[in-house]
């Protein structure tokens, strides 16, 4: 006999998050698989551990696919939280395609920042600059549709220390600050830093500010 395909929303799997499992059904057995849909679109789970209940409605779109919705989706911006809800249209083998947020807006703290950190051995002791640095970021609102932050340091060469977006929070910026180690040496080429960093593939930027590390 031919097995046939169910889909099953469950807005309370993972502590709230929810996912969709597709589940074979037929007259020997029936087995379900989850398809994970966090990792494949990680912006329909924005922040680890809110929860979102994706799988609360979940509808066929009649064009093979399926649309999926978590209606406790929330953006945040600057101190606000927008509880606005979001829908995922899926292809037929589950994949995510597209989103559907009509109330979702572009936050008023939308920006991208770069900076630029001498880390040559005219700037010392080392641990003021991690200071400064760790003081500075943590009074951004970094996040998905907020403030994005990259960081090249520079000497005789410039070292891209982490690009936009790698780092979703302000928690995990702060902490990744903390442990930059100064490059040193004996010539401070600002100009080819800020030249690389003006230049380099940024994923996630739409725009590029700066803050610069010379002189702190």
């Amino acid at each position: 006999a031919t097995s046939r395909r169910l889909l099953v929303g469950a807005p309370w799997d993972g502590d709230g998050q929810g996912d969709v499992y597709q589940c074979r059904v037929g007259p020997l057995n029936a087995t379900c698989a989850k398809a994970n849909l966090g990792s494949a679109a990680p912006w329909l789970v924005p922040f680890p551990g809110h929860s979102v209940h994706l799988g609360m409605t979940l509808l066929d779109s009649k064009d093979g696919g399926f649309v999926a919705c978590a209606p406790l989706w929330s953006q945040e911006c600057g101190t606000s939280l927008f509880s606005t809800g979001i829908c995922a249209r899926l292809d037929g083998d589950l994949r995510p395609v597209g989103t559907i947020a009509p109330t979702a807006q572009r936050c008023s703290t939308y920006m991208d920042i770069v900076i630029v950190l001498d880390g040559s051995n005219s700037i010392y002791p080392w641990y003021e600059v991690q200071n400064f640095l760790s003081n500075i970021l943590s009074k951004f609102f970094i996040g998905p549709g907020q403030i994005q932050v990259g960081v090249l340091q520079y000497g005789e060469r410039a070292v891209q220390e982490w690009a936009l977006g790698r780092y979703r929070t302000a928690r995990e910026v702060v902490e990744a600050a903390k442990n930059i180690s100064r490059q040193e040496g004996r010539e401070t080429r600002t100009a080819l830093a800020v030249h690389r960093a003006w230049c380099a593939p940024q994923p996630d930027g739409d725009g590029m500010g700066w803050a610069s590390g010379s002189g702190m």
